[in-house]
């Protein structure tokens, strides 16, 4: 008998947690996944501390420390401290492996505890959170597959995170057409430093994302791992969380939109994301929110210019346009920027490679999808921009391409930070 994609998924591809992982009587709905590393016990009831305590919840916790990094020994001994404070407050602990505990209490969801802390259970530093998450998305599949969670979707947060009351209520029969759901985020700080800064960086990807969005990006959504939901059965399609130290939620969105569309609720309740330095990975928020405060002005931070998101907004429509008279014509653009990142891509010989497969335009467009991804759509958005003028906040908000560029969420976003 023919192993379906998730048996397959789980024989060849999953983590050894997963495989290893002891069965569990109980059923939930869903399962939520969170990567946590140097925290506090007492973050974990304010994640979810809008969440009715009533509904069906495994939560999943992956407690790791990277190996061979700077802080490895520091990191270790907090972890070692969350754990043993977590196992105290809990009533009940069943073993489910060896480094896998399921802990349980009248006063919290049902926990199962990962470690990946312990002395030769630490994560590979060039790995990071993507295998973190991998694991815990990983077993929840797993139990999925056994029939323990009920929901079809996996839940990805972080450990800074807040998470709205109606956070289990966006998956229902009409999402089956997607491969994940991205939910809208909002940054909180009392520090009026790092809000400052914050306002700075999400203003940044919120613009990065209009600006696709006004391209007719098909990956137009914003990635973060604390807002991501992500099909079951398309995770383990895509074979999962890439094994990444940062961007792990940018490339498993990548994958999971080729296969079905994402769907971002960008006027849900957003996620409530604490805003806090960090060093923990090589990019993303918190190493961003050092960089911005490291510059000498604010005004030294700059944006991408909104004629890139122009040209490749004219770049796209150049690719819709190559299957014409129901035929592949295989020419570069007339327009000098679009022609040189047709050579920069390569596109004469990529294309003529693939030209006895594409035998209608339903065949280009999706060939167009799978090979202008988001990851091609952020290299175009860089080789369109290294020959325009950045600019900093004050100087692109006065930019008549900038009102061209802009959308209701980003133009929400702006007044919301002026009211405050």
């Amino acid at each position: 008998m023919q192993k379906n994609t998730t048996d397959k998924y789980l024989s060849n591809y999953a983590e050894s947690e997963a495989r290893n992982i002891a069965k569990i009587k109980e059923t939930y709905k869903y399962a939520v996944v969170i990567p946590m590393c140097n925290e506090h016990v007492e973050l974990l009831k304010s994640i979810f501390l809008n969440i009715n305590k009533s509904q069906s919840v495994l939560v999943i916790l992956v407690i790791n420390s990277p190996a061979n990094h700077e802080n490895s020994s520091k990191w270790c001994k907090q972890n070692a401290l969350f754990i043993n404070n977590i196992k105290k407050n809990f009533k009940l602990s069943y073993k489910l492996s060896n480094n896998i505990d399921l802990i349980k209490s009248n006063e919290f969801f049902d926990t199962i505890i990962v470690d990946r802390n312990s002395q030769g259970r630490k994560i590979d530093k060039n790995q990071g959170v993507g295998l973190a998450r991998k694991i815990g998305c990983d077993i929840a599949l797993k139990y999925y597959q056994e029939g323990t969670i009920e929901c079809p979707f996996v839940f990805s947060t972080d450990a800074d995170v807040i998470l709205p009351a109606d956070y289990f209520k966006h998956v229902n029969a009409s999402m089956s057409g997607c491969s994940a759901i991205v939910l809208d985020f909002e940054h909180f700080s009392d520090d009026v430093l790092l809000k400052q800064l914050q306002f700075y960086y999400d203003f940044k990807i919120r613009y990065y994302h209009a600006g696709i969005t006004y391209a007719g990006s098909k990956y137009d959504y914003i990635p973060l791992g604390s807002t991501l939901i992500a099909s079951f059965d398309c995770y383990a399609k895509v074979r999962g969380f890439p094994k990444k130290n940062a961007g792990e939620d940018f490339y498993l969105l990548n994958k999971l939109a080729k296969i079905k569309p994402v769907f971002y609720k960008k006027h849900s309740k957003p996620i409530k994301i604490k805003s806090r330095f960090s060093d923990r990975v090589p990019f993303g928020t918190g190493p961003a929110l050092m960089k911005i405060n490291a510059l000498d002005n604010i005004d030294g931070y700059l944006y991408y210019h909104p004629k890139s998101f122009e040209f490749l907004k004219q770049w796209i429509e150049f690719l819709n346009q190559m299957w014409c008279e129901n035929k592949f014509n295989i020419e570069p653009p007339k327009n000098e920027e679009l022609s040189n990142l047709f050579n920069f891509f390569n596109c004469q010989i990529v294309f003529e490679k693939s030209q006895n497969q594409i035998t209608s335009k339903k065949r280009w467009t999706q060939f167009v999808h799978q090979w202008f991804d988001a990851f091609k759509t952020l290299k175009a958005i860089h080789f369109f921009d290294q020959n325009l003028k950045k600019h900093n906040l004050k100087q692109l908000l006065k930019l008549p391409e900038f009102d061209k560029v802009t959308n209701l969420s980003l133009s929400i976003f702006l007044k919301n930070h002026d009211k405050n």
